[in-house]
């Protein structure tokens, strides 16, 4: 496993775009950050969705209350809170137009700007027919809020730190054996009588570490087997010798496989040792390690993992929601006959009947997640894999907006290819990730390439989601290995506040090279506050340069050679140069960020392929990989910009329907006090304003017309 678990908990100081907040506001599903589809068929559901929560949150109605009204002032504000919502709600680049009949037809529409689409050929078209509201009075409280405020959040973080998910004697010089060469890393390899340990680095993002998980595999793989045994280890850590493992600690063989080669018999056996890590043997920042073995030519190292867990702190805005949905862990090989499953906790082993899952049911069934199990017919790679499943209920609130969604992913063990899968509310698996196909430029399948973070955003419906993630080893006769995944989650921010978030996600790729850049463009509009860019890529990723460049062409390099963290705020490195392309310079030392179009590029370079057991180049080799050889690179799609706006635009507003103009304006302005406390904030009720009109001559029935279209 090659692939980084960030784990970005709250991805952002934003800032609020006040729209109307109704009582029940405003549905998520039509508020991705940015539109995410280009069909019909989904501006069909995009329609449907608007008008529903506009009808749900009571807006249709109180609108068509001021239109009945003749009320010049009163139509116009009707016009503006059509106009607002519509606004937000529909994505830019999409046109839109509303016709209500309330005694007269009144349109809104919008084909200016990014909507700048007059006409096309393909319009797609809602009708809703809603009930006028009872005759009587309809109240009105609204409230100005000038600006979010922030508050620290402290959030547990739990990521598969490094992981080796290959044989060791696939690489040189250990292909000669463990005897020979017995250090993992090492130095001067074609002098073993000079053999000098070298670290393996890996970088750590938090503010303090909690402690850590190990697991070393150990292979015994012998004609005669009589007498099988793991090897003997010491694990260095940052220079310290604490963990020196012999071969009687590894226990007894988790598990053996048995082939033929040739007229030659032979048995697999495969031992597993977990290990805790306290935190005082870790760093914030980077840390280094290396093994030291014990071994005889008949042992091979097949898989190695540290897993973390640590905190982090960051700034977060008040009345937006973060919700974490977890994946329940599982761990073990599968085949068509048997299922071991390894219980990370307390290294615990279970045997049951095995089962084989073809790969086109899992393209579009539930399966079985409980236990590991065999896939047969995969595309690439050796078409049977030893896999295991695990799946998280993600549920996003009706009427509330969607900010950012991602799913972060720990493997660990022999993981070789992976699949992720989304089932929506709608009830259809989609895979929106896999190891082969558009997700590569290799030509071996993309072996070793498995996410750690991706955005999952696009692809949820307001209810419940479900979030199904599948690896697996390539599992030849005589090679099932060890695969596992830990403290996975789905995150989720939303909130019923109108707020603000534009998000812009890289793509998923796997490079066939040494190093990998993606480009990407984003945008900056008034009074933007933050500008932050998201990182999730290779875990072997050693170091990324981060190059900003503004529309008259000039660049700057922010961030160069580093090594990866959770994030960058593109604002404060832009005004620690001496040039500003991103911000401008206040005389007090502050700066602001400039309205315009950008481009990012983000280049990375891996480790060495000994490392992290990736195979360095386009296809796997007939034999050992050169010990100098380097990593292929990865980028996933959880490596995003977001840009957030910290004010209101407007006030927030809520009604009510009474039978009297003072208790519909007292009803309102209650709702309208318990809805901002539910947000987080800390209520003047002194400026909280009503107002009231009558209802008696909004007709019974009226017609809502939406229409959308894109170029």
């Amino acid at each position: 496993m090659d692939d980084k678990g960030f784990i970005f908990t709250v991805d952002a100081a934003l800032a609020l775009i006040v729209v109307i907040v109704l009582t029940a506001t405003i549905t998520a599903y039509t508020l991705l950050p940015y539109y995410q589809g280009e069909d019909h068929q989904h501006l069909e559901a995009l329609a449907d969705s608007i008008l529903e929560t506009m009808e749900q949150s009571g807006q249709l109605r109180t609108d068509a209350v001021y239109y009945s009204s003749g009320d010049a002032s009163l139509i116009a504000k009707a016009n503006a809170d059509l106009n607002t919502t519509l606004g937000t709600l529909v994505p830019s680049g999409v046109a839109y137009k509303i016709t209500m009949t309330s005694g007269n037809s009144y349109v809104v529409q919008n084909t200016t700007g990014t909507r700048n689409l007059l006409t096309s050929n393909d319009i797609a078209t809602k009708v809703k027919v809603i009930s006028g509201p009872q005759e009587g009075w309809v109240g009105r409280a609204y409230y100005k809020i000038e600006q979010v405020q922030f508050e620290d959040q402290t959030d547990t973080a739990v990521t598969t730190l490094w992981n080796f998910h290959n044989w060791l004697q696939n690489f040189n010089p250990w292909n000669n054996g463990l005897d020979d060469y017995n250090y993992w890393g090492g130095n001067n390899p074609s002098y073993y009588s000079s053999q000098v340990p070298k670290s393996i680095s890996f970088y750590i993002n938090g503010t303090s570490i909690n402690g850590a998980k190990f697991l070393i595999g150990s292979a015994y793989d012998r004609s005669s087997w009589s007498n099988p045994s793991a090897f003997g280890a010491k694990f260095i850590l940052n220079g310290n010798a604490n963990h020196n493992i012999s071969s009687a600690d590894f226990g007894s063989a988790l598990y053996y496989t048995a082939y033929s080669s040739g007229y030659t018999n032979y048995r697999r056996y495969m031992y597993n040792y977990l290990g805790n890590i306290t935190n005082s043997e870790l760093n914030i920042g980077m840390n280094n390690f290396y093994l030291d073995f014990s071994a005889n030519s008949y042992q091979e190292l097949p898989w190695f993992s540290i897993i973390g867990n640590y905190t982090t702190t960051m700034k977060v805005p008040q009345g937006v929601v973060t919700a974490t949905s977890n994946f329940p862990d599982i761990a073990g090989a599968g085949t068509s006959s048997n299922s071991l499953t390894y219980d990370l906790n307390t290294g615990t082993v279970t045997n049951s009947t095995g089962s084989s899952i073809s790969w086109n049911t899992i393209q579009s069934s539930d399966i079985n997640t409980n236990k590991p199990f065999q896939i047969t017919g995969i595309p690439y790679g050796t078409s049977t894999g030893s896999a295991v499943a695990s799946v998280s209920n993600v549920y996003l609130p009706p009427n509330t907006r969607l900010f950012d969604a991602y799913t972060v992913i720990n493997p660990y063990g022999g993981v070789d290819r992976a699949i992720v899968q989304v089932k929506n509310s709608k009830g259809t698996w989609q895979t929106i990730f896999t190891s082969f196909g558009s997700y590569t430029e290799r030509d071996d399948g993309g072996y070793g390439n498995i996410p750690g973070i991706l955005n999952i955003a696009p692809y949820l419906t307001s209810g419940n989601n479900q979030v199904r993630v599948i690896i697996w080893d390539d599992a030849p006769s005589s090679d099932n290995d060890l695969v596992g995944l830990t403290s996975c989650y789905s995150i989720i921010k939303y909130s019923q506040l109108p707020i603000r978030w534009d998000t812009y996600p890289f793509d998923s790729k796997q490079y066939d090279d040494t190093t990998a850049t993606q480009t990407k463009t984003f945008k900056i509009d008034s009074d933007a506050q933050e500008a932050i860019l998201f990182i999730g890529t290779g875990l072997d990723t050693k170091n990324i340069t981060v190059t900003i460049k503004n529309s008259t062409g000039a660049s700057s390099t922010l961030y160069s050679s580093g090594p990866v963290p959770f994030s960058l705020d593109l604002g404060d490195l832009d005004a620690a140069k001496t040039t500003h392309l991103l911000t401008t310079i206040n005389p007090n030392g502050t700066y602001q960020l400039k309205p315009g179009n950008y481009t990012i590029s983000l280049s990375i370079t891996p480790g060495a392929s000994y490392e992290s057991g990736d195979y360095g180049g386009s296809s796997r080799p007939n034999g050992a990989i050169s010990y100098n050889a380097i990593a292929n690179p990865e980028i996933f799609s959880g490596t995003r910009v977001s840009v957030v706006y910290p004010k209101f635009l407007s006030s927030i507003w809520v009604d009510s329907f009474a039978s009297n103009p003072t208790d519909a304006k007292t009803i309102a302005a209650n709702n309208l006090t318990d809805t901002l406390r539910s947000y987080g904030y800390t209520v003047d009720t002194s400026q909280i304003k009503t107002e009231a009109i009558y209802t008696g001559d909004v007709p019974n029935s009226i017609p809502v017309r939406l229409e959308l279209w894109k170029q």
